[in-house]
């Protein structure tokens, strides 16, 4: 492997005197224009690791084409460990957020380590990053210099397999930062190891606990209760008696962001890592970041029917809920939760002119068995505690009260550990079989059943 001494002087010179081919123009100010629209979650993930947010956001436009769907390692699907090169990767379990995979990503491939985000330090950790192959057939790296005047044709088809008349699709890391430094929008430089961006680090997208050793996450955590007062702890990343009892104690002493008191379980999940190291720790998302068109209209359809009301009240009647049970194939007077959101998705789809893939039923649980069986996404109660990340605006939760009954509702944003819903058939308490339709905020782990994710049926 080449060292960063016997390139340097080739990357600043390749870099200071690369110009965008004309004809790729439109493609790379498209590329950077993304890039920036998803800075925030690049960020997150820079404070989390240490790594420049401008070259975690590279990365993934190589890797995966900035799906946030996929792993940062290689672009397999979050759904699942990743199956290429490297196998087996991220931490916890399936499914997984992109920040917590991304930062695993960079973990696995030690640029959390690496120091010098000068222009050639960047360079060379990039090329790392895909490989030295092409040095040794003496072309530019496409993973660098595509779209630009460094770089013409070569490229590896497969794993070992060299096409020296393919041409890259892909514009080259190098290529974006070059554009992304002439616009103003990154600088580079040194980033220290442990300077700020280190003190407030990223939700690992898992729960911690007593048990878990040898942890990088526990030994933050560990520093962070010695800072607050919590300790003295032993800042070894094993999650012991110790530890636990820390942990406690933080909890008995601390509000989440609403100001209600943490659980006291001795377990770190979102909220308490949120009141440990701050909001911005723990990925949250509102209603303008929805991708789904269907789910922003339906959520767009929910908040217009915010107020309506039974008539008369505990009736289970009038013109508006006649409709939603109506949309059901049901007369009125049932139970018209599950009905609401149908009717929304149902309204949604005809305006889009696609089809409604919602299953037609008035049945949370029902509903929740049915999707189970059809293969559509679902996310269970723990893995949403977990990993608040993975709830996001327009799925739908469903809550099981035992003995057939349940309760249904649209997400309308995520804040940390919190959801804001809008729910049919509820009423100011949140309870079920209520008398209207209502805008709620309910904590994540007061779901019990889970989430449903019509995204991809």
């Amino acid at each position: 492997m080449p060292l960063l001494t016997d390139l340097k002087d080739e990357y600043i010179s390749l870099f200071q005197a690369c110009e965008v081919e004309d004809a790729r123009k439109s493609l790379v100010n498209s590329a950077t224009s993304r890039i920036l629209q998803a800075r925030p979650r690049y960020e997150l993930v820079a404070g989390a690791t240490g790594v420049p947010w401008h070259i975690i956001a590279v990365i993934h436009c190589l890797e995966s084409d900035m799906n946030f769907n996929t792993h940062l390692h290689n672009g397999d699907p979050l759904s699942a460990r990743t199956i290429r090169v490297p196998p087996n990767r991220s931490l916890g379990n399936p499914p997984f957020s992109w920040e917590a995979s991304a930062t695993d990503a960079l973990q696995f491939q030690k640029l959390s380590d690496w120091q010098d985000w000068s222009v050639e330090g960047s360079l060379y950790q990039l090329e790392k990053y895909n490989g030295w192959g092409y040095r040794r057939h003496r072309i530019n790296s496409p993973y660098l210099w595509s779209f630009s005047n460094h770089y013409s044709k070569g490229k590896f088809t497969a794993d070992g397999v060299f096409d020296p008349q393919a041409i890259s699709k892909q514009c080259g890391a190098a290529v974006l930062l070059k554009v992304l430094s002439t616009q103003g929008e990154i600088e580079f430089g040194t980033v220290p190891l442990n300077g700020s961006q280190q003190q407030a680090p990223l939700y690992p997208g898992r729960i911690l606990k007593k048990g878990e050793m040898n942890s990088p996450w526990v030994k933050l955590v560990q520093i962070r209760l010695n800072e607050v007062g919590c300790g003295p702890l032993v800042e070894d990343g094993d999650f012991g008696e110790n530890t636990d009892s820390a942990v406690r104690l933080f909890q008995a002493r601390s509000v989440d962001r609403n100001g209600e008191p943490l659980v006291i379980d001795g377990e770190i999940g979102s909220l308490t890592w949120e009141a440990l190291f701050g909001q911005a720790t723990v990925p949250g998302m509102d209603e303008i970041s929805v991708e789904s068109k269907l789910f922003k209209t339906a959520i767009e359809v929910a908040r217009s029917q915010i107020g309506v009301k039974e008539v008369p009240l505990r009736s289970n009647r009038g013109p508006e809920v006649d409709q939603y049970l109506r949309s059901v194939g049901l007369d009125p007077g049932y139970a018209w939760c599950a009905a609401f959101i149908y009717w929304c998705f149902d309204k949604a789809a005809n305006k889009l002119e696609v089809d409604n893939p919602l299953i037609k039923t008035a049945g949370c649980l029902d509903h929740w068995n049915r999707v189970g069986r059809e293969g559509i996404r679902r996310i269970s109660a723990g893995n949403a505690i977990a990993d608040p990340s993975l709830i996001q605006p327009g799925l739908i939760f469903i809550m099981d009260y035992g003995c057939g009954n349940g309760h249904t509702g649209i997400v309308e944003a995520v804040n940390g550990g919190k959801i804001v819903t809008i729910e049919g058939n509820t009423n100011d308490q949140s309870e079920r079989e209520g008398h209207g339709v209502f805008k709620r905020t309910r904590k994540i782990n007061g779901i019990n059943k889970g989430f449903i994710d019509y995204r991809n049926a």
